[in-house]
């Protein structure tokens, strides 16, 4: 089954096809949902790809696209529960590690299972840094394009700028710089991979926020982290083998 972004179509009508969006959708519909997908038709070769059968129509690709969006909405990170790790431990790495450090066997199992976890927080950091900007944004005219229903961009407005996010200078970035109409893409990225330090400041000037009581920040994100997980512990995966299965009630009621 082939995969097809929305501008294999031809003769796109874009009320047509926000109708169709807005049908499928139902009480589902939301303001996100319309503003990324008025962009997609506006911009077709920035959509995602879905997989189209022989004898479907642009009417089916808009059903599909509307129910990614949907679904990648439903199952951000702090509703979802994470799959478990798919690699296994490879036990080389415990000699490499004995060999340079003295250790018990509790502390090389703290160690493996210490980076495993690490290793999962890891793979969700970044879907956590854009639900984060999705709430704060939302209030300036800004949408996430949910389920990435939109290719190498993340976020639009209102008045259909767009914008990537990634959370950290040495993340792979979109070459593209500008689409089709003219429209640059906004870029930026949260952390300085060598200083460690933060681009808050940058993504606040980027999206246009003058009141510096609605600026984007570390110390707010961290909380929004925190919040997350301590309400849906499952979006991190711990292993029921690690020595820290069992002791998350204690680590979140923490202050």
């Amino acid at each position: 089954m082939p995969r097809k972004p929305l501008s294999t179509f031809d003769n796109l009508n874009k009320e047509e096809l926000l109708e169709i969006v807005r049908n499928e959708a139902g009480d589902r519909v939301s303001d996100s949902l319309i503003v990324v997908a008025n962009r997609i038709i506006e911009i077709p070769e920035y959509s995602c790809t879905i997989n189209i059968r022989t004898g479907e129509d642009v009417s089916d690709f808009m059903k599909k696209w509307t129910n990614k969006f949907i679904n990648g909405y439903n199952n951000r990170p702090s509703q979802r529960t994470s799959n478990p790790i798919g690699t296994q431990h490879d036990p080389i790495l415990d000699e490499i590690i004995s060999a340079r450090i003295h250790h018990t066997t509790d502390d090389l199992e703290s160690i493996k299972y210490g980076h495993r976890l690490s290793m999962s927080a890891e793979n969700i950091a970044g879907a956590f840094l854009e639900e984060y900007i999705a709430e704060e944004l939302i209030s300036q005219g800004w949408h996430c394009c949910w389920g990435e229903t939109m290719k190498s961009i993340d976020f639009c407005n209102v008045d259909g700028q767009l914008l990537q996010v990634k959370n950290s200078d040495n993340s792979e970035n979109s070459s593209s710089k500008t689409v089709r109409d003219g429209t640059p893409i906004k870029h930026w990225f949260r952390r300085f991979s060598r200083t460690g330090g933060t681009n808050w400041n940058a993504l606040n000037e980027l999206v246009g926020i003058d009141n510096e009581e609605d600026n984007l920040n570390e110390e707010s994100f961290k909380a929004f982290v925190r919040e997350s997980v301590s309400n849906n512990p499952g979006s991190i995966f711990l292993e029921e083998e690690s020595p820290f299965y069992g002791n998350e009630e204690d680590s979140n009621n923490e202050s």
